[in-house]
């Protein structure tokens, strides 16, 4: 991303935004909303984030008033990443309202709290991820695509920690690292129109994803397959049975 944006001016309605490396086509970016109400931390997280895609819009937002209007003001998001404890922000109402707002769109909750019954709250109002403050950089980025492919996070020293409780019920949709036995219901989308040679643009289209976002699920069936491309991947898709006979052997790949 080229340079870093200004401190937010709450007097704006325009909420903060660091411009993407590519001003050309804005059907390859992504787009993050960051909540935080801590600037360092904001900056520091924006510099990993980039390396989720070239191609990189980030806005950002301290309170929950703030992060409300980014949501109002920017609907077509990726991905928003928020913090519990906000200023205006009680409990995972943040969580609630934005996941209404945005019906799509997957939220992660990043915070310094690993309280197993924040965990479960968050997952509860609808979170697709729950992320500790203290997690490595690179751990955090392959939480992130899990997220993107469609999955939902919550780090294996929590998952323990919520089935320790008698009383919480940990969801087996849960995704621990490397996990990558079943491909989501995105992913099949993806896969069936990869399989009928469809361009990660065109693909992107269809589903009302951004390019962004299809390559990281691009990624993720790749993995799940254990192939090196596209056309492996789709031949092993067949060998499985998860495409019908014509999608199997299609010469569009």
């Amino acid at each position: 991303m080229n340079g870093s944006a200004g401190p937010c001016n709450p007097r704006k309605r325009k909420p903060c935004i660091r411009e993407p490396r590519n001003h050309h086509d804005a059907e390859v970016l992504m787009r993050i909303l960051l909540i935080d109400d801590h600037t360092l931390f904001r900056d520091a997280l924006s510099e990993v984030l980039g390396q989720l895609s070239e191609d990189l819009t980030l806005f950002s937002a301290g309170t929950a008033d703030e992060a409300r209007a980014a949501v109002a003001y920017y609907s077509e998001l990726d991905l928003v990443l928020l913090d519990l404890y906000l200023p205006g922000a009680r409990d995972c109402s943040l969580v609630r309202d934005l996941g209404a707002a945005l019906i799509s769109v997957p939220i992660v909750v990043v915070t310094a709290s690993e309280r197993p019954e924040d965990v479960r709250a968050s997952l509860d109002a609808g979170a697709a991820g729950y992320i500790p403050k203290t997690m490595r950089s690179q751990d955090l980025l392959t939480a992130l695509r899990q997220v993107l492919a469609g999955d939902i996070y919550v780090p294996a020293s929590l998952l323990a920690a919520m089935r320790s409780r008698a009383t919480a019920a940990v969801p087996t949709a849960l995704a621990l690292p490397g996990d990558a036995n079943a491909l989501t219901g995105r992913q099949m989308e993806v896969l069936s129109l990869l399989a009928q040679g469809f361009s990660n643009k065109v693909i992107a289209r269809k589903l009302d994803l951004s390019e962004g976002t299809v390559k990281l699920h691009v990624s993720a069936i790749l993995r799940a397959l254990a192939s090196h491309n596209r056309t492996e991947a789709v031949m092993e898709a067949g060998r499985r049975g998860l495409l019908p006979g014509d999608e199997a052997t299609s010469p569009g790949v």
